[in-house]
């Protein structure tokens, strides 16, 4: 079985953090966005994986990734280029499929569905995954009628259903005899939902499975943040690898490798990469400290702080900080988000 993540976009929404790379590669708690979903398909049991890639720093992509090897799976690229819609990103990989069935993942989106085997024995030409939600007008959703998907909408105007389409899906390579057919949307773009109307309107069935609670589109600050919160209060663990001075460790605290804790107390569930130094300072609940990171006299809670921040005298909450960037002499608690190599005096 091949799995493919689609990794494009230009993650408008999540500007600045976005403007020197794909929104995908966000860590949240300890991991980029896409790596949750290469692992969480990995341990599905495909190993093939293959990576559309947008024009979005692309190499930054393939530099993290690499032939898959040290993730356990074998990873291979397809460029799409400029965004044409994930009905286009798909037809790009028809040449590189080389079995009847394959899964189509966004990578950008956190689905906690642990039985995609299952999902992806399906007897039509299609599956997909919804999930009930109160405004269905941000999402692709699905009429259904006597246990039938019948029909599929992008963002309706209108409340036709409340099932959307939470970006996991499962075909055959019919789809790319419809894709070759269809027009693009008042959007410009080739859409998904379109494609999978085009296999119900040549009489194909498309199955279906409704999941069951919280899942997430990464794409604003919030849902960042939000993501990361669900991701540390159903994944962290206790496990201090780091050195930890005069401390105190609350609860479910991952401290990685080489990461110093100085005279500071963290309470978990959180996350602290690897090499980061935290001195004289509290770490709150829900929090994911990045790589390399230095937090001197500060206080943080509910936020993502990515790699190579500097955070000095500043108390902070539901805040997102970018790579290679400066927060310092601070004395109230402020929300922040800030952009990759930024430096910031408050």
């Amino acid at each position: 079985m091949q799995a493919v993540i689609l990794h494009g976009g230009q993650g408008t929404r999540l500007r600045p953090l976005t403007h020197t790379g794909p929104k995908q590669l966000i860590k949240i708690a300890g991991k980029p966005v896409s790596q949750w979903v290469l692992e969480q398909i990995r341990d599905a049991g495909i190993k093939d994986i293959i990576i559309i890639l947008g024009d979005n720093n692309p190499n930054k992509v393939v530099e993290y990734y690499g032939e898959g090897s040290r993730f356990g799976v074998n990873v291979t690229y397809v460029y799409q280029g400029k965004a044409r819609g994930l009905a286009d990103a798909v037809y790009k990989v028809k040449d590189v499929i080389t079995e009847d069935r394959f899964l189509v993942y966004l990578g950008d989106n956190i689905v906690p569905y642990d039985n995609l085997p299952s999902f992806l024995s399906f007897k039509g030409s299609a599956s997909i995954l919804l999930a009930k939600v109160d405004n269905p007008n941000r999402f692709g959703v699905a009429i259904i009628k006597d246990g039938k998907v019948i029909r599929l909408v992008e963002k309706p105007k209108e409340k036709i259903s409340d099932s959307a389409l939470v970006g996991v899906y499962a075909f055959t390579r019919e789809i790319f005899e419809v894709i070759e057919n269809l027009k693009p949307s008042w959007r410009g773009e080739l859409e998904i939902t379109d494609a999978i109307q085009g296999l119900i309107d040549r009489g194909r069935e498309v199955e279906y499975k409704i999941i069951d609670g919280w899942w997430k589109d990464t794409g604003t600050p919030k849902d960042i943040l939000e993501a990361n919160s669900f991701l540390l209060d159903k994944y962290a663990e206790r496990k201090i690898e780091g050195e930890v001075r005069e401390s105190s460790i609350d609860g479910r605290v991952f401290i990685e490798k080489e990461a110093l804790i100085e005279n500071s107390t963290i309470r978990g569930p959180a996350y602290i990469g690897k090499g980061s130094k935290i001195i004289n300072s509290y770490i709150g609940p829900f929090t994911s400290i990045g790589d390399n990171c230095v937090i001197e006299k500060g206080e943080i809670e509910y936020s993502v702080i990515l790699d190579n921040v500097r955070v000095e005298g500043v108390s902070m909450m539901d805040s997102l900080i970018g790579n290679n960037s400066s927060v310092i002499k601070g004395k109230k608690w402020v929300k922040l988000i800030i952009g990759e190599n930024s430096r910031v005096e408050i």
